[in-house]
């Protein structure tokens, strides 16, 4: 995985009261963490059949290290932590981060190429769907409010003192692209008429959704400590690409919290996250469920006396 993120260190004038920047403006930081990625296909009405499939994700872990402007992370899987450690399937993903103060945005892509099919509901036996593969890629822009006091970042990534308690409210929309293909169709492997017709179409739709949160950073010894919590809720629609249906709905709930240490030259932090989009298809609801915790240790030091080859 490769991230980058660019922003600025122009003439702070936020209230030092409540927010300050660190001497040091450049990190290298350990993570680990679980993530799980699941894909539920219900029908509507009289045909009321689930469906599910699931990403073989696992526990990771690898580093990050944020130069100046640019930033590069890099995480490998843990053997014989996979949701089914017999089978091999692969994820790829990407992501760039740009942020501001008051604005951030986050284009992102990830690619699943292969998943796993749950052979009976709430078991933890499956089957290797090793052609069924899984694209989306957007963008996801978030708007903070109260940024004279309150900083995102502070709670977030631990790259600001949040020094006094604060919150904001947080404004988000994010447009997106997603596929689903499966390149070589069998009935024998979904028995419902109405699931194995939608993913044998090849089904992929562009959608737009946006909605608004809180988000409040609790500053504990002038900002030794941080406990951040979050919500956001985001509702709107989304179109299939490869046919004349109307235009059908989105709901997604979103959620996290961080909380941990932030010193002047250490910090560590645990993350928790969870998500929910239910997606409206025209024979089949798809609803994406995800969830994840985290650890980070991360050191801060300053910059170079002399540029990287000229330009860091």
């Amino acid at each position: 995985m490769v991230t980058g993120v660019l922003g600025s260190r122009a003439q702070d004038t936020r209230d030092a009261a409540f927010v300050r920047r660190y001497e040091k403006g450049n990190v290298i930081e350990w993570n680990t963490g679980d993530y799980s990625s699941t894909f539920n296909f219900q029908g509507f009405a009289k045909h009321p059949s689930n469906f599910m499939l699931a990403a073989n994700s696992n526990w990771y872990t690898g580093f990050f290290l944020n130069y100046k402007w640019v930033a590069l992370q890099y995480n490998w899987g843990i053997p014989g932590t996979e949701l089914d450690n017999k089978v091999k399937l692969k994820h790829t993903s990407f992501a760039f981060t740009y942020r501001r103060p008051k604005i951030s945005i986050n284009p992102f892509y990830d690619f699943y190429n292969g998943l796993l099919l749950q052979k009976r509901r709430r078991s933890r036996n499956f089957d290797a769907f090793r052609d069924m593969r899984y694209y989306t890629t957007g963008a996801k822009l978030m708007y903070y409010t109260n940024t004279g006091k309150f900083s995102y970042q502070a709670g977030s990534t631990f790259g600001e003192q949040q020094v006094r308690s604060a919150g904001g409210i947080i404004v988000t929309a994010t447009p997106q692209w997603q596929r689903i293909n499966w390149v070589s169709p069998n009935r024998s492997l979904i028995k419902d008429s109405l699931t194995y017709t939608l993913l044998s179409s090849d089904p992929q739709w562009v959608s737009l959704i946006a909605g608004a949160g809180y988000n409040y950073n609790f500053s504990i010894d002038k900002g030794k400590w941080i406990v951040s919590p979050a919500a956001t809720i985001s509702a709107g629609g989304l179109k299939e690409v490869n046919n004349h249906n109307l235009i059908q709905a989105v709901f997604s709930l979103q959620g996290w919290i961080n909380a941990g240490y932030s010193g002047r030259n250490w910090y560590s932090y645990v993350n928790a996250h969870v998500q929910y989009q239910q997606t409206n298809l025209i024979i089949k609801k798809l609803n994406g469920y995800g969830d994840g915790v985290s650890v980070t240790a991360g050191y801060r030091f300053h910059s170079l006396p002399k540029k990287i080859l000229g330009i860091l």
